[in-house]
């Protein structure tokens, strides 16, 4: 099976140790994965990959200068090899990057260079821990363009929560780690874009419906 995920990567720097995090039995993504992970999709990976996937992974960074990004997509790559070195799934990487400015253009930019990385009938998986706030709302039309016209199907979009709490050293801790599945909003989303009604009253009536599923 063809999988692709899609992560967006930090710009700032993790610490391998603190932000290395158990997210099993949290959250509502029902993930039982028991290893700590610094990039919570790599906890879904360890439970999803099999031997004979084929994996790309796209990595989703932003271009400051002065940022970890680079380091930061090294740190996933080793993070999610060294799992699947129980497993044996083929995975290749890619690196997407782009400008840390939010214009019409950049958006256009982001998203035409997301569509080539689509691919006929994959899994879509995607991880909006990290990154800066308008990378999911594109990253969300082009899953969009992807499962319309592509046959794609879209997996699991996660979100890895931390509470960030100060010690007697003055330093914030990360700590209660919950891994959300935001998978539905997407859909929602997609509703808004495609339900019909009459008027407002009955269109109540149809996300009462959508919400009971």
């Amino acid at each position: 099976m063809k999988k692709i995920i899609f992560v967006d990567i930090p710009m700032k720097k993790m610490d391998e140790t603190a932000d290395r995090q158990c997210y099993a039995g949290t959250g509502n993504a029902d993930c039982r994965y028991t290893g700590k992970v610094v990039f919570p999709i790599n906890a879904v990976l360890a439970e999803k990959l099999h031997k004979d996937d084929r994996v790309k992974a796209v990595l989703l960074s932003t271009i400051t200068g002065k940022d970890h990004s680079a380091e930061n997509a090294e740190l996933f790559k080793q993070e999610l090899n060294l799992i699947n070195a129980a497993i044996g799934a083929h995975i290749e990487y890619e690196w997407l990057a782009t400008d840390f400015v939010e214009s019409k253009a950049n958006h256009e930019t982001r998203f035409r260079k997301l569509l080539p990385l689509m691919e006929d009938g994959a899994e879509l998986y995607a991880d909006i821990t990290f990154g800066q706030k308008t990378l999911p709302m594109v990253l969300m039309c082009a899953f969009h363009f992807a499962e319309r016209f592509l046959d794609a199907d879209i997996k699991k979009i996660i979100y890895g929560k931390v509470e960030f709490i100060k010690h007697a050293d003055g330093r914030a801790y990360p700590e209660n780690p919950e891994l959300y599945d935001v998978t539905p909003p997407y859909y929602l989303n997609n509703l808004m874009g495609t339900m019909e009604a009459p008027n407002g009253t009955e269109a109540l009536k149809a996300l009462d419906a959508f919400f009971a599923l």
